[in-house]
């Protein structure tokens, strides 16, 4: 009995850690592999692109199926289950153009968090109903419900360790989570 307990309180302590990391592999698949149902949506938000790009995404949570594309120089991201159901959509935003409360509360919570750091990429993230996200890329505007998030990936500096993460803020920039993210090590040349 002691043994069980131990090894019970072993795995949900590996799961909170898991839960605390990130960990993607993204591999270009053809666009025959994708459920039709997700190769529909993407074609519909974007009719006149000639160049969505479909990968399978492996991470610590699962796997799932991500449309990438430029348009109207941003980048798009559009991630499904491997079934066709629609996840989110991300889409590139520089710093600049987050509402100024969002900027306020992020910088305030990474100069807390951090001795110093430096953002690499932010993404606005949609999250809702695909018919209501659908209107809301297409028209650029939607009455109905939806959510935004804001995921920055940067990288911080606790006391002399530096680490990348990535964090989700809400649409005010509340924290929501931060993880970090697993480098990936390689033994081996890639050529």
């Amino acid at each position: 009995m002691k043994h069980c307990l131990l090894l019970i309180t072993a795995i949900l302590l590996a799961h909170v850690a898991n839960a605390q990391k990130k960990f993607e592999r993204e591999t270009r698949i053809k666009s025959a592999k994708v459920a039709e149902k997700a190769r529909t949506y993407v074609e519909s938000l974007f009719p006149d692109s000639k160049k969505i790009k479909w990968y399978l995404e492996e991470n610590l949570e699962g796997v799932t199926i991500e449309a990438k594309l430029k348009e109207n120089r941003s980048i798009y991201s559009i991630e499904f289950d491997t079934l066709g159901t629609l996840h989110d959509i991300e889409r590139t935003q520089k710093f600049d153009q987050l509402p100024m409360e969002v900027q306020g509360n992020v910088t305030a919570y990474l100069k807390k968090r951090y001795k110093s750091f430096k953002i690499k990429k932010i993404q606005i993230q949609w999250t809702g109903d695909p018919d209501v996200l659908h209107a809301l890329i297409r028209k650029g505007d939607t009455d109905n419900t939806f959510t935004t998030n804001y995921e920055i990936v940067y990288t911080g500096r606790e006391d002399k360790d530096t680490a990348s993460y990535e964090s989700l803020f809400d649409r005010h920039g509340k924290h929501i989570e931060t993880k970090e993210i697993i480098e990936r090590n390689l033994n081996h040349l890639l050529y």
